[in-house]
């Protein structure tokens, strides 16, 4: 199974359009919030479903969820979009959540910086932002490929190299 992570898009539909082409066949997308719009754009481009999160800039967006709870591929999924977490200052709050709630993953935005790491227990993953990093880093997405019980996460720069999990 391989599932694509997108967040924080705000409006950047020529990077939705490049992140798509790039990612091959996926079996689910995940966009994490800021904007809903974006999200179902996604579902014009593609026949793969497509879950969509309401970010910080999706108060009045009647389509979206908050968050959403689900298993892939025999993993326990929590993916919000993280700023009622506090994702900008640790990720305390939101592991808790996670771990609160049994999830082996867990997916967030918000902070418009790409964040990958496996403790043994979680993978924790922020694909970063294909509409507008504000950081410095390039715009980006993840994938998560789940194979004979094994689990591998790497985030994808639109334009360069990939990090994956350690």
């Amino acid at each position: 199974m391989r599932i694509a992570v997108m967040s924080d898009s705000h409006g950047n539909l020529d990077a939705l359009k490049k992140a798509v082409a790039e990612m091959g066949h996926v079996d689910v997308i995940i966009h994490l919030g800021d904007y809903v719009e974006d999200g179902l754009y996604l579902r014009t481009l593609t026949n793969t479903p497509v879950h969509i999160l309401k970010g910080n800039c999706d108060i009045y967006a009647e389509d979206g969820s908050m968050a959403l709870e689900t298993i892939l591929g025999g993993f326990k999924f929590f993916a919000c979009h993280g700023h009622k977490y506090g994702v900008k200052g640790d990720l305390n709050r939101i592991y808790h959540a996670g771990r609160e709630k049994n999830a082996q993953v867990i997916l967030y935005g918000h902070t418009h910086r790409a964040y990958l790491e496996d403790d043994g227990r979680i993978l924790i993953m922020n694909p970063g932002s294909l509409g507008s990093s504000k950081t410095g880093d390039p715009e980006s997405y993840g994938i998560i490929t789940i194979e004979n019980g094994n689990i591998d996460a790497k985030i994808i720069p639109l334009w360069g190299y990939e990090r994956s999990a350690k």
